[in-house]
């Protein structure tokens, strides 16, 4: 590994102008299929929805020659849009798979990284950000001066609409605006990009490349990549004439464990100095070592060992009726106390910026909420945007992935609904506005949550 180039990165990271982009190979290090795989999983059932063996032939061709993304248009081409959204939504499906260690240590740089690409469009990196930074599928021109956000530049699981497979849906997604392509330049110009989870035959990262150099007007910044030991003469030189300088560990066990190791290295060089050297490694017998001497290399923490970090905050949804926003607004105000204290993340649609995708966004927040409450009113029972919420807050209580508190705010036929079986608060099923003082209806609510908080706080760990 050259300690210069890794000295360089850690410079980088440190003034807050590196952005890691995140490939395939984050998600297959917990097990997901690669881009060639889930190609090869489409081609076969194109074979077993009886395709034309000449397109099979074709798809088996860009396959064989890594032109991952053709291959992944000419399967989408074969089975049509439903039956290619619904099979590669199956296969990249992360729920119930625990989060890989690289993603967890692109997490670990939080305090100084800029941003996060990626062309993956599982979930991984949101869940390894804990729902802390907003994730993006559709940029926006001001998107080289924003920061702390995970760009999906091949859209996100669920939002079909947003999925890109092709070169053709790519140029137009990203570099479709001139607006856009003049933000993309300006990225690539003024920061360095760390490639992590890229093999060394991935046209992914071939595309992105040729983006770089066509962006940089020929004089490209200062980018970087990990990559495995055994990079070919002509593709180390075509990388460093992108501006890529490599940095290259050896995968001895053949699971890129080195990869999380040099990133929440980063990390601890900028927080701290070394307090005392690694452990050198063993060279392979009849190997001549490049080791630096300990003084000169950098002190990675192994995962395993790695600094606990603080725990996150719950996270909170609000269900509601639009009619039902000033109860909402006095129920935000008792529960600051848990907001400043770090216990809960709250969010409700009122949060939602002008021009957001209203919809999308509140998808999102309810997928990745811990704790669910719905704000009970005839309002909000006849409201069909609740009723959906309910449907899929009780799935995910179901599937013990969220609690779900139900909170009365006025008398209604709530006793009637799905949700019935809940211990509703207030504790005696007196509403809110049915209380002398209501503040005091919303003290006892208050209080529950908190119970509520603190349980499921253990249980995240």
């Amino acid at each position: 590994m050259d300690d210069e180039i890794l000295e360089q990165l850690r410079e980088r990271y440190a003034s807050g102008n590196l952005i890691v982009f995140a490939g395939a190979g984050v998600s297959a290090a917990a097990g997901m299929p690669t881009w060639k795989q889930l190609a090869e999983k489409l081609r076969d059932r194109a074979r077993r929805r009886s395709a034309d063996p000449a397109v099979l032939d074709e798809i088996q061709q860009y396959i064989s020659s890594n032109q991952l993304i053709n291959a992944l248009s000419a399967a989408k081409l074969a089975l049509g849009p439903q039956d290619f959204n619904w099979t590669v939504d199956k296969e990249l499906d992360d729920t119930g798979r625990d989060v890989p260690e690289v993603a967890q240590a692109i997490a670990a740089l939080k305090p100084k990284l800029k941003a996060v690409l990626t062309t993956n469009i599982d979930r991984f990196l949101e869940r390894a950000f804990q729902g802390e930074w907003r994730v993006v599928d559709r940029p926006t021109g001001d998107v080289a001066m924003d920061r702390r956000f995970i760009l999906k530049l091949h859209g996100t699981l669920r939002a079909w609409d947003t999925w890109v497979f092709s070169r053709d849906q790519y140029d137009r997604a990203i570099f479709g605006s001139p607006l856009l392509q003049d933000a993309f330049g300006a990225l690539y110009r003024t920061h360095s990009i760390l490639f992590v989870g890229f093999g060394l035959a991935d046209d992914n990262i071939d595309q992105t490349l040729a983006r770089v150099r066509a962006l940089s007007g020929g004089q490209p910044p200062m980018h970087f990549a990990l990559l495995p030991k055994g990079v070919p003469p002509f593709r180390r030189k075509l990388l460093e004439e992108s501006g890529i300088r490599l940095i290259v560990y050896e995968n001895q066990s053949g699971d890129h464990a080195e990869v999380a190791e040099i990133l929440l290295g980063l990390e601890q060089g900028a927080a701290a100095p070394p307090q005392q050297p690694p452990r050198p490694a063993t060279p392979a017998p009849g190997a001549r070592s490049n080791a630096a001497p300990p003084s000169a290399r950098p002190t990675v923490v192994p995962p395993g060992n790695a600094r606990p970090t603080a725990q996150r905050p719950v996270r909170v949804f609000f269900s509601y009726a639009s009619r039902d926003e000033e109860l909402l607004s006095r129920l935000e105000a008792h529960m600051s106390p848990l907001k400043r204290e770090g216990l809960i993340a709250p969010w409700h649609s009122g949060k939602i910026g002008a021009g957001e995708d209203l919809e999308r966004a509140i998808s999102e927040q309810l997928e990745s909420a811990d704790l669910i409450l719905l704000l009970v009113s005839a309002s909000f029972l006849a409201s069909e945007q609740g009723d959906a919420q309910v449907t899929r807050a009780m799935e995910r209580r179901a599937a013990g992935q969220a609690a779900v508190v139900p909170i009365l705010l006025r008398p209604c036929d709530w006793e009637t609904t799905r949700f019935a079986e809940l211990q509703a608060v207030p504790r005696d099923k007196k509403p809110v506005t049915k209380w002398a003082d209501e503040d005091e209806a919303l003290l006892q609510v208050v209080r529950e949550i908190r119970a509520v908080v603190t349980k499921l706080r253990a249980s995240l760990g």
